[in-house]
């Protein structure tokens, strides 16, 4: 009995849109088609990558199917290069060719299906975050690699009494918009100041990509610990587990007075969260436990101020060797 899951169609793109014009309005539409490399695709040298180019020129359609067609018939996984079909004529997967004949009559001997290659290579579903502000199409038997590491996949606002939930960077509106949490623009490997939130308090951080990526959202947080207040950095990121937890910042946290008499600081990896559970300091792995002392305004009559540093896990690691000698003079 098939799975629930071969009931449902799957809109593959195949873009154009050409239906019925002129030879000459045809070609103008294949003129304009944009060449990119889809994620997932690789662009090799040569007569390889010549005909890579000449597959991004076809004209494309969008197309609904029966999504069984797009998976094996032994374990109803999407099917991805190679594929084969047995005499019974079943399409299934290198790793059900050899286990198929234990259930077909025609599983012994298989066949290369070079033209269904050519199909599930190519063909492309919309990001099931399209809604939340994704635009990828990726190949359909990568589709569940792309969803767990998706930039764009929702996370919860943390405030109790809210129920919202977007992408990172349209959340960062929503804590400005809706919340009138303090949001600051930030660089990576470049310092940040800003005033410690009071208990409960956030700070929004907002870091740039470029090459047309999402911004990256971090969230600054304090929380009483004890007499002291915790401070802690989170990324809001929904895709923390498996793979796609590969570590992607470190931080540096400190606190300092005015006049330089005493300060605290910690060094930490960054973690991800999707708020959906809320987001308390005090709770996460690695804060930074800052003492009253430090706290409260000295003679001068200036608060305390608490400087961020972001840097990219990779810069960080390259950097590591060296980091610890001139962190002093670095976090200036």
């Amino acid at each position: 009995m098939h799975d629930q899951r071969n009931k449902r169609s799957v809109a593959v793109v195949v873009q154009n849109g050409d239906h019925g014009h002129s030879g000459k309005k045809r070609r103008a539409a294949q003129a304009v088609v944009k060449q990119e490399v889809e994620e997932g695709e690789v662009v090799s040298q040569g007569s390889e990558g010549e005909r890579t180019v000449e597959a991004m020129d076809e004209p494309q359609i969008d197309l609904r199917m029966a999504i069984s067609l797009l998976q094996c018939q032994a374990c109803h996984r999407p099917l991805k290069p190679p594929t084969f079909t047995c005499k019974a004529e079943h399409r299934v997967c290198s790793t059900c060719r050899d286990s198929h004949s234990q259930v077909c009559d025609g599983g012994a001997a298989y066949a290369a299906c070079v033209q269904m290659d050519a199909i599930v290579q190519d063909a492309k579903v919309a990001c099931a975050y399209r809604e939340f502000g994704c635009e990828s199409f990726v190949v359909y038997h990568g589709e569940a690699d792309h969803r767990r590491a998706c930039p764009w996949a929702p996370c919860s606002c943390p405030d109790p009494g809210c129920g919202f939930s977007s992408s990172p960077a349209r959340l960062a509106e929503h804590f400005a918009a809706t919340h009138s949490w303090p949001v600051t623009g930030v660089s990576y490997a470049t310092p940040c100041r800003l005033p410690v939130p009071p208990p409960q308090g956030l700070h929004v951080l907002v870091a740039g990509n470029g090459e047309g990526r999402p911004a990256c959202v971090f969230l600054v947080s304090a929380s009483a610990l004890g007499a002291a207040t915790a401070v802690s950095l989170v990324c809001v990121r929904a895709n923390g587990g498996g793979d796609a937890a590969a570590q992607q910042f470190e931080c540096a946290l400190w606190v300092e007075t005015p006049r330089k008499r005493g300060y605290a600081m910690a060094m930490c990896a960054v973690g991800s969260s999707d708020m959906f559970r809320g987001f308390v300091a005090a709770d996460q792995g690695m804060f930074l436990a800052v003492p009253p002392e430090l706290l409260r305004d000295d003679s001068s009559g200036e608060a305390p101020v608490l400087k961020v540093r972001i840097d990219k896990a990779g810069a960080a690691a390259e950097s590591g060797s060296t980091q610890s000698a001139r962190s002093s003079r670095r976090l200036q």
